[in-house]
């Protein structure tokens, strides 16, 4: 009797890592959005917020957090709720 060591396909499926961008807009201040990813984000302090909100302003786009599933979705729900223009992409 012989076995091969697996008991049929059981290969999990990977998941993919999902990017959360906010994407510049006209209709925020600076200040608004640098308070509003100071209160939503959990590793942004007031300095990165800064940061993040002159890169946005500049550049057009920038990325602002990234992960697995829901937690992704949590932070664009509430970005979106809060006014902010946000788009989750996967690279």
């Amino acid at each position: 009797m012989e076995t091969s060591g697996s008991f049929g396909n059981t290969r999990r499926k990977r998941r993919k890592r999902l990017h959360l961008y906010l994407i510049d807009d006209d209709y925020n201040t600076v200040d608004y959005v640098i308070d509003c990813l100071h209160n939503v984000l959990p590793m942004c302090n007031v300095l990165t917020a800064e940061q993040i909100a002159m890169i946005v302003h500049n550049v057009g786009q920038a990325q602002i957090y990234s992960g697995f599933g829901n937690d992704v979705y949590i932070k664009y729900a509430q970005l979106q709720k809060l006014g902010l223009n946000v788009d989750i992409k996967t690279k």
